[in-house]
C-alpha cells in the first residue's frame, strides 16, 4: 500500500548538472560525495564499483548512487553521459532509502533523455568546475548555492529531479509507513535530528511519545529497524560525514556538533560505520 504522505515531503535540491564526454580513459577510486548522483550514459562504456558490486556502464542506462556511498569509477575513452548531483531532504527526518526499495541501474526511455537535456538547458551554468572529484570536491564548490533565474525554473527543476528519481523506485515498500503515522514517530525523528549535539536519552524520547521506555523501544525498532540508541548514532555519523566533506571544521568541533563523547569514541564508531577513520574520510574530498 502506498500513502501520499510517504513521499510528499521529499525536498530535492540541485547542485550540479551537465553533459560530459571523455576523450581518454579516466579512473577515480573510492570517491565519496555528500550528494546523490544520477547518470545517463548516452555513448561508450565503463564500470562502477559500489561497495562490493561491479556495475557495467552502458549506453541507454540510468544510474543512481546514494549520498555518502563510496564509489569507484572507470570511464572508458569515448564515454559520454549526463550527470546530476543533488540532495534530498525530508523534514520528518526519514530517508527515502529507508522507505523504498531503490535500484542502482535501470533502462532509460526516450523521455529520460529529454528530461536530462531540459535540465541542462534551464540550468546552463551548473557544470562541475573540473571532472576529477579530488579537484571539485572542495569546500567552495561543495557549499555553492544554486540561484534560479525564476520561480518557474526552480519548480520545473524540482519536478524533473523528482521524475528522474522516481525511475529508480522499485515496486513494494520496505518501510511500514502506516505505523509511522499511527504512532506519530515524526516528532521523535525531528527531535533527534535537531538535537544531535545534546545528550539524547531513550527515556526522553519515550516521554515525548507518551510511551513507557520498553514499549517505545519496541515500537521504534519495529518502525525504523534500529534501536533508539543505534538510530541516534547513525544520525550522528551522517552529520559527521557531511561536516567532514563540506567544511573545514576541526574534528573536535565536529565532535561537539554531533554529540560524541570523546575523540577516541568518535574515531572508533566512525570507522565501524564507514570503514574509514575521520581523517581518511576527509581526504576523499581531495
Amino acid at each position: 500500500m502506498y500513502l501520499e504522505q510517504t513521499s510528499e515531503s521529499l525536498m530535492f535540491h540541485l547542485q550540479n548538472v551537465a553533459f560530459l564526454s571523455f576523450e581518454r580513459e579516466e579512473v577515480y577510486e573510492d570517491i565519496i560525495s555528500p550528494f546523490t548522483r544520477l547518470y545517463l550514459v548516452t555513448e561508450g562504456c565503463g564500470s562502477l564499483v559500489v561497495g562490493k558490486d561491479k556495475i557495467a556502464l552502458e549506453a541507454g542506462k540510468l544510474y543512481q548512487i546514494p549520498s555518502f556511498t563510496s564509489c569507484s569509477y572507470h570511464f572508458g575513452a569515448g564515454l559520454s553521459h549526463y550527470y546530476i548531483h543533488f540532495s534530498i531532504d525530508q523534514p520528518n527526518g526519514l530517508s527515502p532509502y529507508s522507505q523504498f526499495s531503490i535500484a542502482t541501474k535501470v533502462d532509460a526511455n526516450e523521455l529520460d533523455y529529454k528530461l536530462f537535456s531540459r535540465l541542462v538547458h534551464i540550468n546552463p551554468d551548473l557544470q562541475l568546475p573540473h571532472h576529477h572529484p579530488n579537484v571539485y570536491q572542495t569546500k567552495p564548490w561543495m557549499n555553492k548555492k544554486v540561484d534560479f533565474h525564476t520561480a518557474g525554473r526552480h519548480l520545473e527543476t524540482v519536478g524533473i529531479l523528482k521524475q528522474l528519481f522516481s525511475r529508480f523506485l522499485e515496486p513494494g515498500e520496505n518501510y511500514p509507513v502506516a505505523n509511522i503515522l499511527k504512532y506519530n514517530i515524526q516528532p521523535i525523528l525531528l527531535h533527534i535530528r535537531n538535537n544531535l549535539q545534546q545528550n539524547i536519552t531513550v527515556e526522553e524520547l519515550a516521554c515525548i511519545a507518551c510511551f513507557s521506555r520498553d514499549h517505545f523501544s519496541r515500537v521504534f525498532k519495529a518502525i525504523t529497524g534500529l534501536t533508539p540508541c543505534d538510530y541516534i548514532i547513525s544520525k550522528r555519523i551522517e552529520r559527521a560525514q557531511f561536516l567532514l566533506l563540506t567544511t573545514d571544521l576541526s574534528q573536535n568541533q565536529i565532535i561537539d556538533q554531533t554529540g560524541f563523547r570523546s575523540a577516541s569514541y568518535f574515531s572508533r564508531i566512525f570507522k565501524k560505520f564507514t570503514s574509514y577513520s575521520p581523517t581518511q574520510y576527509r581526504l576523499q574530498r581531495g
